[in-house]
């Protein structure tokens, strides 16, 4: 049997994907008595709790279905249970069981209106305490390779992946299961349209995140990928992140606010008290910091504090089909909105967006598809000229530039209009 701590008896609270947990050894009493086979679920709409585990059994033998509190240690590295529990009680499935893999894996997944999605490859699991969750169905084929033992595959097409967007749909977005759920019969069905799944962030985390307790989320957040953690963290709710914040380590703190944009860090640290907030802008990149303390001292709330210097920007002869592969390469959601077609002189003189891209041939030359009327932010403008400029043109992006319109950056609609705080000189 392995050797598991105490302190480490449900492992750290983080997240788990399923296939990493099937199959794992159970063990009673010193002794290997089967693998992980099953969980048994109870949805509960936010989230879905593990109410019994499924130890398949050698030689033909049918399975136990162990309560959860009779669970001691559970990690990918194998379950072992209360050795006080006597294993006949537990040789018939509870009333009503739904198990998570027989059941929710390798399923359709519907759309509100009925509509075919994709398949469900994996579920996202998270200890909290002494509790399991199922928080997130996932139909990415980074999981359909991990789940077919092509890990490394996998591992290589994670990134193509992310920025292809997000394929992991949050518990609370999937309708309550069907009665007739069963091993071959029923669907996952989703409380959104199939369009709209596209353009889910991961911060829709958010939401699970503000249903749960204070410790709940600490660990989720400490769970997910630091981008997507970074992102929920700045969708939470102004009290929820002032009850949240201070309690995380300052370091893991002041790495996931240094990775938004100026506005956005401001946004939350506004809603912190102000010695949380300085220890926090003390740990930050000192470009960074200096930019965010200026907007929360309102220093003229000059533009440029809030200037984001990640962009596309091309030349007119450059085509379709590259312009799409030069945004797939970029890191953050807001340079890929807009492409801003640039002369010799780094002047701006057009731009496109995502919906041209789609729309044009791949052979397409930039040039023939830009808008030449841009909108631009003067470098030395308020945060008045920006707020007035979004609410008279609608753009989801401004590009900032100098008197000889040369492009400096953008600024993104959300950190000038989407504020909690606004900082409106």
């Amino acid at each position: 049997m392995p050797a598991i701590s105490s302190r480490d008896a449900f492992g750290a609270e983080k997240l788990y994907q399923l296939s990493d947990l099937r199959k794992r050894p159970v063990y009673h009493n010193d002794q290997k008595i089967g693998w992980l086979a099953d969980l048994v679920i109870e949805d509960k709409d936010i989230v879905a709790e593990v109410t019994h585990v499924c130890v398949g059994r050698p030689f033909g033998n049918p399975p136990y279905y162990v309560p959860w509190v009779n669970v001691k240690s559970f990690s990918p590295e194998g379950v072992i249970l209360d050795a006080a529990a006597d294993l006949r009680s537990f040789s018939a499935a509870p009333a009503g069981a739904v198990l998570l893999n027989d059941y929710i894996v390798d399923k359709k997944v519907l759309d509100v209106e009925g509509r075919e999605v994709e398949v469900v490859y994996d579920v996202t699991l998270a200890i909290i305490r002494i509790h399991l969750y199922v928080i997130a169905v996932d139909f990415s084929r980074y999981s359909l390779l991990r789940r077919l033992g092509f890990g490394w595959l996998a591992r290589s097409m994670r990134g193509v992946q992310q920025q292809a967007g997000s394929q992991t749909v949050a518990w609370n977005l999937v309708e309550p299961l069907p009665h007739q759920l069963g091993s071959f019969v029923g669907d996952i069905k989703l409380k959104l349209l199939k369009e709209e799944l596209a353009k889910m962030p991961p911060v829709d985390m958010a939401r699970v995140l503000e249903e749960l307790s204070h410790d709940q989320r600490l660990a989720i957040l400490e769970g997910l990928e630091p981008d997507s953690a970074s992102e929920a963290l700045e969708e939470l709710d102004p009290k929820t992140q002032r009850e949240l914040i201070p309690f995380m380590p300052k370091g893991k703190a002041a790495r996931l606010i240094d990775a938004m944009t100026p506005g956005q860090a401001a946004d939350v640290l506004a809603a912190l008290p102000a010695s949380a907030a300085r220890a926090i802008l003390e740990l930050m990149e000192p470009h960074k910091s200096g930019r965010v303390q200026a907007i929360l001292d309102e220093h003229e709330a000059l533009i440029s504090d809030y200037l984001v210097p990640e962009f596309v920007k091309l030349t007119p002869e450059i085509s379709v089909l590259e312009t799409r592969r030069r945004c797939q390469q970029t890191r953050t959601r807001d340079a890929a909105q807009c492409i801003f077609v640039v002369d010799a002189e780094d002047r701006v003189i057009g731009v496109a967006d995502a919906i041209d891209l789609l729309r044009a041939a791949d052979e397409t030359l930039l040039k023939d598809i830009m808008k030449k009327n841009v909108v631009t932010l003067d470098r030395d403008g308020t945060l008045r000229d920006a707020s007035e400029a979004f609410a008279r043109y609608g753009f989801h992006i401004l590009p900032v530039t100098d008197p000889q319109r040369k492009l400096l950056g953008i600024v993104p609609y959300r950190d000038v209009m989407n504020l909690k705080h606004r900082y409106l000189a």
